[in-house]
């Protein structure tokens, strides 16, 4: 998934992140936290952040309904708010699934943009300080809907909820971004003696003020707020998208990856491009997508969890769920289905479509091909027009062809069948029989040439 640094383990310390929230700005029936930023689920990416800081364990606390959230974090345990009772409500319930813990970070499930080295930071504060509790924040031009950080002489003298602001506290641009470090067994009593606000929720917030009044709060202001905008809605999830976009392009450009228009190309986070690729304008790399050195994909074209080799050209084609090997030429306006492996110095032509098949090394499969649940072997020659009719009605077949044979343009091969090696079958042939090795068919259906010397294959 996003590539993260990994910081020395922070040894003891377990992370909960806040993801029970339902949204309702999203006017979603997706859950907001499993809302993709440049492919990755926002959760994913703030699990991400935390296992990259070192945190030992990762806690998600999900709504009674919220499995999917859970699993969307990855390898962490899932904590569940039996009510929307508020965001402390929340934490207590992540805090108590936290077994041991000398120090417990608490952070928001809608920050996709939150970085390793952030958390790491905060944490390193929280140490140095020697802190009760460190809490994160930064100064925005627009802080609406942020709880403002009021200070007193500097120091901190409490959060203030955007519904509780009056005229002077508005103003302040210091906000709380929403992440937290406090020693765990204070975090814990304090939580637990949350009192409910007016509207009978308890705020996360609060502790704040618990820790102001034990003298031992610590701030760690952020030089920018651009990774720590929360996602509340579409507008700024699209936002998200557009920065997430940028860091995987600016990552892979400095990694040695062309990318020659970067506005219009799209590369999902969890996406490996090894160097000197070229990716042309219009190009979308997708899901699970990875792509050796000395590659040129595009323009236009679309791979989505697609493991390509050293030196792929792949030209306005659509891959998905395929496997391509090292000096592979597919395209233009090739369509390769789930399941396909195309071997070393395979070529495609023009509108060839490949789909759960196995195409051997220096193989070439013509324009206007369909290839099909089928078997081919190593330096077979497929002409223009070749279909491997594979299915019955019923059930899918497949084809076997060995390796050197010779498929004529227009040929259609009659799943299950088999071609041998070194076969060749006529122009506009239709085989529906097996073809010996070496055996030259024609016809319709197709059967043995008479000079061959073999007996025919067909009825």
């Amino acid at each position: 998934m996003t590539e993260t640094p990994h910081h020395p383990p922070l040894a003891g310390w377990t992370a909960v992140i806040l993801a029970a929230g339902r949204g309702t700005r999203m006017r979603s029936a997706l859950p907001k936290a499993l809302h993709p930023v440049a492919g990755v689920p926002m959760v994913r990416h703030v699990a991400n952040a935390a296992r990259g800081a070192g945190f030992d364990q990762i806690v998600v606390v999900v709504s009674p309904e919220g499995e999917a959230i859970a699993e969307a974090a990855g390898d962490a345990t899932a904590a569940v708010q039996s009510e929307p009772l508020g965001t402390g409500h929340a934490a207590l319930a992540g805090v108590s699934a936290v077994e041991d813990a000398s120090n417990i970070a608490i952070l928001n499930g809608d920050l996709p943009l939150l970085t390793a080295e952030t958390l790491a930071a905060a944490a390193q504060r929280h140490l140095e300080a020697d802190a009760t509790l460190t809490f994160v924040t930064a100064e925005v031009e627009d802080p609406t809907g942020y709880g403002r950080v009021d200070r007193k002489v500097g120091r901190v003298h409490a959060i203030v909820e955007e519904v509780d602001t009056d005229a002077d506290t508005r103003s302040i641009n210091e906000i709380n971004v929403g992440l937290y470090v406090a020693r765990a067994d204070w975090l814990r009593n304090a939580l637990a003696q949350l009192e409910p606000s007016t509207s009978g929720e308890l705020y996360l917030t609060d502790v704040v003020a618990a820790a102001v009044s034990d003298g031992a709060v610590e701030t760690h202001r952020l030089a920018s707020a651009d990774e720590v905008q929360q996602v509340n809605d579409r507008v700024e999830l699209a936002r998200a998208e557009a920065a997430m976009r940028t860091r995987v392009h600016e990552r892979l450009m400095r990694d040695g990856v062309t990318i020659v228009d970067p506005a219009s190309t799209f590369v999902d986070a969890g996406v490996e491009v090894g160097a000197d690729t070229r990716l042309l304008p219009g190009v979308h790399l997708l899901g699970a997508t990875s792509l050796g050195s000395e590659c040129e994909v595009g323009p236009n074209a679309v791979l989505r969890d697609v493991q390509g080799g050293d030196r792929v050209r792949i030209g306005s084609s659509t891959i998905e769920g395929s496997t391509l090997a090292d000096d592979i030429e597919v395209g233009p306006y090739c369509h390769l289905r789930p399941g396909s492996a195309l071997e070393r110095g395979v070529h495609l032509g023009n509108y060839v479509e490949v789909k759960e098949s196995r195409i051997g090394a220096e193989t070439r499969i013509g324009h206007f091909s369909y290839v099909g649940d089928a078997d081919v072997g190593q330096a077979v020659n497929i002409g223009a027009g070749t279909v491997t009719a594979n299915y019955d009605g019923e059930r899918k077949h497949r084809t076997e062809i060995g390796d050197g044979a010779f498929i004529g343009v227009d040929t259609m091969l009659v799943a299950p069948v088999r071609v041998g090696s070194s076969a060749r079958t006529a122009a506009g042939a239709v085989v529906i029989d097996d073809v010996p090795p070496g055996a030259m068919v024609l016809g319709v259906p197709a059967r043995i040439r008479p000079d061959e010397g073999a007996e025919s294959g067909g009825g």
